[in-house]
């Protein structure tokens, strides 16, 4: 189950639609629980994340669960990808990959980058849908072009390794670049090995140590080894330099 959480935390949507709810009325959970009660979709996506929330006395599963389709059933796209969530890992409810995939795709047609890139996987593995790698793609770039960077990740892979779309290393670096400087630790990582291979870019030692010092705060050793590669061709004062900046990242990411 851990490999959903993270799917879990990028899909969680609190505040998609319009609501008649004001930022006060959200601040007390007795507040959220009579706007969902009077049919306030906003307040029932919010009572379902709620009912999610793994350190909180109120975590049920199950009501998080009738809460989000309430709203879903109305059109709150973020309740849709949310309840779509549940049941593609089946917490709450019965695991059904092939309604999760019909509830992401009607939040997707909204224009919900999250549920864009949720559809863009379930094309890209065949969860609940035939495999289609070029479908995959499609909904990658919607939600890339929208700055989201998990799915500017997505879609450079597919540049990198020609799925569903013409391989090209150029585009690859692109995205993966767009996405690195949205603070995306994978793509950080990635954009290090480009820097220091020459891979879509031109090589840049100093660039790649850069990258892969700021992924290093996150993914940990396996980035880390890899810098190791890199600081042998880099002098002294460089690598001060770099780790001096670093200070920076260390508080902010």
């Amino acid at each position: 189950m851990k490999k959903w959480r993270h799917l879990m935390m990028v899909l969680m949507i609190m505040l998609t639609c319009a609501s008649a709810l004001g930022d006060d009325d959200l601040d007390d959970e007795m507040q959220v629980r009579r706007w969902a009660l009077l049919g306030d979709t906003q307040a029932q996506n919010m009572l379902g994340l709620l009912y999610l929330e793994p350190d909180a006395d109120l975590q049920n599963v199950q009501e998080a669960a009738y809460w989000l389709e309430q709203a879903a059933d109305q059109g709150h796209a973020g309740a849709q990808a949310n309840l779509g969530v549940l049941y593609l890992t089946g917490e709450g409810v019965d695991a059904d990959e092939s309604l999760a995939f019909k509830l992401f795709r009607r939040a997707a047609l909204q224009g919900l980058t999250s549920a864009q890139l949720a559809l863009g996987y379930m094309y890209a593995t065949g969860k609940g849908v035939e495999p289609n790698p070029e479908e995959a793609v499609f909904w990658y770039q919607q939600a890339a072009q929208q700055g989201n960077a998990s799915a500017q990740h997505h879609l450079a892979l597919a540049y990198q390794d020609g799925a569903g779309i013409e391989k090209n290393t150029d585009q690859a670096a692109h995205w993966e670049m767009l996405a690195a400087d949205q603070g995306l630790s994978t793509a950080q990582f990635q954009m290090g090995l480009r820097y220091l291979h020459g891979d879509g870019v031109d090589r840049d030692m100093l660039t790649g140590y850069r990258y892969l010092l700021k992924a290093s705060v996150k993914v940990g050793s396996k980035a880390m080894d890899s810098r190791e590669l890199v600081s042998n061709e880099l002098t002294t004062e460089q690598i001060a330099e770099i780790r001096d900046d670093s200070r920076y990242w260390r508080t902010h990411f």
